[in-house]
Parts: C-alpha cells; sequence; structure tokens
C-alpha cells in the first residue's frame, strides 16, 4: 500500500529487469513506520524518475500493485484515519472548482482546495500545490530549497535540502505536487511530496497519502489522492456500511486530477471505486484505503 501506481503497456528487455526490481523494491517497503524523506534517500525516486514514463513498467506495476494504492508521505504515514460523520450519509462533493491554465514557473506552485469539510467544529480544507518542473539542475536545487521552506514553517522536521541529491533527482519530464490540509486556516504538520508526469509525457504515476494521523489537528485524518483524468467521481464504501463520495478536480495543467476525502472512523474501506464521466466503472479497488 506504500506505492505510487504506474500505467502503459507492455514490458520487454531492460524493462523487464527494471520492472522486477522495482516489483522486490515495493514489496520490501515497511508500511509501518517508514520515513518518506529515507525512501527519497534511499532511491525510490531516482528508480522512479528512470522508468516512471516507460509503458512497460507501468504495465507490470499496474498488475501488480492492483491499480492503486497509497503512498506513505512525511514520517511514514499509512492510508487514512478517521471522520466525523453519519455511515449512511456519504460526503457532499469538493466545493473546489477546476483551475484555469497559469504559466508554468517552477518557483511558483499552482495552488489548488481540492476539498474541504468541518469536524469538531472546525473547517478542514485539503490542498495540492503543483511545482513545474525545473528547466535546468540548478534551478531544480531552487525549486528544492523553496518547496523545503514553505514545509519547514508548517514542520520543522523536514530535512534540509541536500544539493547532490536535488540535481540527481531532476529530470525535464517529472513536476512535484506537495498534498497537505489547513485547520481552520493554519497549515498542519503532516503533508506528502510526489513526483507525478509532466505535461506533455506519458502519464504514468500518481500517488496518494493519508494526512494527519502522527500530529494532532482536532479534526479526522485527510485523504488526498491523485487519479488519471477520466475518473469523475471516487466513492469509498465501508465494511461496517456507507459511502464516502469525492469529486477530484484539476490542478494547474497537471494530466491528473485529484481529490480528497475524509476516512469513516473504526473501519477500513471495503472497496474504492473510480468511475469515469458516463458512469462507467474505470477500475476498483480493496487494498489501499485503510484506517490504520
Amino acid at each position: 500500500m506504500n506505492n505510487e501506481f504506474l500505467l502503459g503497456g507492455t514490458a520487454t528487455g531492460d524493462e523487464s529487469a527494471a520492472v522486477r526490481a522495482l516489483g522486490e523494491l515495493a514489496g520490501s517497503v515497511d508500511t509501518g513506520a517508514v520515513p518518506y524523506d529515507r525512501l527519497v534517500a534511499g532511491g525510490r525516486r531516482r528508480l522512479r524518475r528512470r522508468r516512471l514514463l516507460t509503458a512497460g513498467v507501468a504495465a507490470v506495476l499496474v498488475a501488480g500493485v492492483a491499480g492503486g494504492t497509497a503512498v506513505l508521505g512525511e514520517r511514514g504515514r499509512a492510508a487514512v484515519s478517521t471522520v466525523v460523520v453519519a455511515a449512511s450519509t456519504p460526503a457532499s462533493a469538493p466545493a473546489a472548482t477546476p483551475s484555469a491554465p497559469v504559466a508554468r514557473d517552477p518557483f511558483t506552485p499552482t495552488r489548488v482546495k481540492v476539498a474541504e469539510g468541518t469536524a469538531n467544529g472546525h473547517t478542514w480544507q485539503a490542498w495540492a500545490a503543483l511545482w513545474p518542473v525545473a528547466p535546468t539542475k540548478e534551478d531544480a536545487l531552487k525549486q528544492a530549497r523553496l518547496i523545503r521552506a514553505e514545509r519547514y514553517a508548517a514542520n520543522p522536521e523536514v530535512k534540509p535540502v541536500v544539493p547532490k541529491d536535488a540535481e540527481s533527482n531532476w529530470d525535464p519530464r517529472i513536476d512535484e505536487v506537495n498534498y497537505y490540509f489547513t485547520v481552520d486556516g493554519k497549515r498542519q504538520v503532516d503533508d506528502s511530496l510526489h513526483a507525478v508526469s509532466a505535461p506533455g509525457g506519458f502519464p504514468g504515476a500518481v500517488g496518494g497519502a493519508s494526512l494527519g494521523l502522527h500530529h494532532d489537528s482536532g479534526v479526522p485524518a485527510v485523504v488526498i489522492e491523485g487519479v488519471q483524468a477520466e475518473v469523475a467521481k471516487v466513492v469509498v464504501t465501508w465494511k461496517t456500511g456507507g459511502t464516502t463520495e469525492a469529486v477530484p478536480v484539476a490542478v494547474g495543467d497537471s494530466p491528473f486530477r485529484y481529490y480528497a476525502l475524509v476516512a469513516k472512523p473504526g473501519t477500513d474501506a471495503a472497496t474504492v471505486t473510480y468511475y469515469k464521466a458516463d458512469g462507467s466503472v474505470e477500475r476498483t479497488t480493496d487494498s489501499w484505503l485503510r484506517t490504520s
């Protein structure tokens, strides 16, 4: 449950070897307390970056993770937590609207509210900040420091940027998206940073995370995930009954759409179903949305 899912075709030659290696890597990750920063330092992003746009790798990994899974965020969060809603009452659709096209400035993210709600007398909002790929390695280092400064302001545990890592991880086909949430207008400690395909490239990877499991924010944990552009609605059916619905929205010119929701307390998801605009099922998974 701690890997991004990839989409694509079939693998051959060197790609098959890469697929096997990535599959072994995904299977070896501890879903409990493995820190996100250590995963990055260990080379997950390098492996993903090198094969992100390879259709062959995509096909095998999507089969291995059943179409979609949660990604560990900062401090190794598991997927999802609790929500203050009646089991029989679906959550209302997010109030966010698709963002208008903007210039791709690597030093100024496109920031979109993907969902909001109230819980325990507080107002929460889920956000996705898209950082367009930097044009050079030097700019990538500057961007990494800007992202880190923004995250550090809410969480002093975020580690400093290592210049050689920022430069070696740079890829002209890869954007960064930062998931985070606010409570009563204040950004909370937990967040999650993901590498995603830039526009014009093969839309090969996207991930999700549960935020708020390690630091009490006064509201239930918030789940944010990226999905394929054709997904028009996400429906979570809970094991104890009831459903929660969410509507993905655009974030800048990202080839993906993003949604957020809060989980029902005391239960895991039975299924997560992704619907297209015509009402047909794009895919269904029963593995990634968890409360523990």
